[in-house]
């Protein structure tokens, strides 16, 4: 309680400073923020020592709190403005990384994700690491400590991220979060195994951080919450409207761009909130690190396990996989591979809260059984691809029953209108065939050529977008002749979630995880400490 009361002394003078330029060449913007944008140097010599001095017993904090044995020191550099933004401006300069900026974009416009007129680039250009407030680099295993936030206000900070170094010690987190990662190269095909970073690793990962961060500033989040059940709500409510009615970040920002980035913060953090309730700290941290969840389903389906909505992860149960056949014979040589993978929970609740009803997003989520898309570009397209209709889509996805699926292709049939121009439809749900027919389906015509929504038996949605009959004749029985495969250890990461490797998508993070920890200063103060006084 002492150190929240030194600590929050200083929280309420932090300040957030947002940068409009959205123009010019990234090493332009990346000089002109380091020209323009003075930020006063607020640690001194005598409080840098300080700073190099608290390392140690932060760290040993965070290994108490954790249970994760300290291994060695932790290297350490204070850096300036200046150097974070040429950290960052050097990740978004890489070639490659531009290349997968744009192959990400277009797909997540093809799908819907993101409007059609949405520049993924000059949105993010701006979120030049202006609120890193310190961080751990687990390539180079060095706590950065900045020079332009105050001693006490960066103690806390240092709490969550010596924590990632704690667990970079244990257990080689650049391994450990990408331990299935998919394969170089697209593919017209999707296998279980096929995945970049885990999400619901990198859940762990971050959700622990935040524990120990709560713990650092607020005595003990676990003590806290027997006191007050209702504090993982409490929590919850405060992060949603930190990102979606306060944040200078996210306020405009896509749905999937605010869901995406706070996920591993406020999910991760009640995920091991519920862990914490259920097995204590042994399972919240070891535990979860020795069986992580496989994916955003074990971390956001609840299941009622003793009178409390505890998440799925628990009980273990297994689910078969959708993956998808080698699609290239049935292509026949008119679609080249573009990108391929799979399609989680969470991009499931997106699509259902950006176009559906408040409903929707409690009744389809729940009802998702697994899903998985190729995408693949007309082959006269020239590459890069220039836009959403030189590419063609194939998503395939399994519903607990029949009614989920429909409503779901209602959902995304809605969705048509937001990003293409329709030019009619067919949605009686009554084809007209004979043998080997779908058990409903729905046509939708458009200017990138027709979008088909078929239910086939297994609660099997089928949706297909600017194929060509002739094609589509070949992908059916490809596609629904091919057998689930069965539950594995593999995990598969959602394609909302596949932007945490994007330098630009890791900035615009840095500076909403400062929103969403200012949020819960407030919690903190509001609730956590009185419970720990009892009051």
């Amino acid at each position: 309680v002492t150190r929240w009361n030194s600590w929050a002394r200083t929280a309420c003078s932090r300040s957030y400073s947002h940068d409009s330029t959205t123009s010019g060449s990234l090493g332009e913007i990346a000089r002109t923020n380091r020209e323009n944008q003075a930020v006063e140097v607020k640690i001194t010599e005598k409080d840098s020592r300080a700073l190099f001095a608290a390392i140690g017993a932060v760290l040993d904090f965070a290994s108490q709190d954790t249970g994760l044995p300290k291994h060695s020191n932790v290297k350490y550099q204070l850096v300036s403005q200046a150097d974070v933004t040429k950290r960052v401006s050097e990740g978004l300069s890489e070639n490659s990384a531009a290349q997968a900026l744009a192959r990400e974009e277009l797909v997540l416009k093809k799908f819907g994700y993101l409007p059609p007129s949405f520049d993924f680039k000059k949105s993010m250009i701006s979120h030049l690491g202006k609120s890193i407030e310190g961080y751990y680099d687990n390539r180079n295993k060095t706590m950065h400590l900045v020079n332009w936030v105050e001693l006490e206000q960066q103690l806390p900070i240092m709490a969550h991220e010596l924590t990632h170094a704690l667990q970079d010690q244990n257990y080689d987190l650049l391994k450990w979060r990408s331990s299935h990662q998919r394969s170089e190269g697209a593919k017209t095909s999707v296998e279980f195994a096929d995945s970049e970073e885990s999400s619901g690793r990198t859940s762990v990962v971050e959700g622990q951080a935040m524990v120990v961060y709560m713990d650092y500033v607020g005595h003990s989040l676990a003590e806290a919450m027997e006191n007050r059940p209702e504090l993982m709500d409490t929590i919850r409510a405060r992060i949603e409207s930190s990102i979606y009615d306060t944040s200078m970040v996210l306020h405009d920002a896509p749905l999937l761009l605010k869901e995406s980035t706070i996920f591993p913060y406020r999910e991760g953090l009640l995920f091991e909130m519920a862990l914490l309730r259920r097995g204590g700290k042994n399972m919240a941290f070891a535990g979860a690190f020795a069986r992580p969840p496989w994916d955003t389903h074990e971390i956001l389906e609840p299941e009622h396990v003793a009178a409390e909505r505890l998440p799925v992860y628990l009980s273990q149960r297994k689910r078969p996989a959708v993956v998808l056949p080698d699609l290239k014979t049935a292509l026949a040589g008119r679609y080249a591979a573009y990108d391929s993978g799979t399609m989680g929970q969470l991009d499931v609740r997106i699509l259902a809260q950006q176009y559906g009803t408040e409903n929707d997003v409690d009744t389809i989520t729940p009802a998702w059984q697994g899903g998985a898309f190729v995408a693949v570009r007309r082959a006269e397209a020239a590459e890069p691809v220039a836009s959403t209709a030189d590419l063609a889509l194939l998503y395939v996805s399994r519903w607990k029953t029949q009614q989920a699926a429909q409503r779901f292709a209602e959902v995304y049939k809605k969705s048509l209108l937001k990003r293409v121009k329709i030019q009619n439809e067919d949605a009686s749900g009554a084809p007209a065939c004979t043998a080997n027919c779908p058990q409903w389906s729905a046509r939708v015509n458009t200017d990138e050529g027709p979008v088909l929504l078929e239910i086939w038996p297994n609660n099997t949605l089928l949706i297909a977008q600017s194929f060509d009959e002739e094609t589509m004749g070949r992908l059916r029985p490809a596609v629904l002749t091919t057998t689930p495969a069965a539950a594995t250890k593999a995990t598969a990461s959602d394609l909302s979630l596949r932007l945490y490797k994007l330098p630009e998508f890791q900035a615009l993070q840095a500076e909403a995880r400062a929103e969403i920890m200012k949020s819960l200063e407030q919690v903190m103060a509001a609730t956590i400490i009185p419970a720990i006084n009892g009051h």
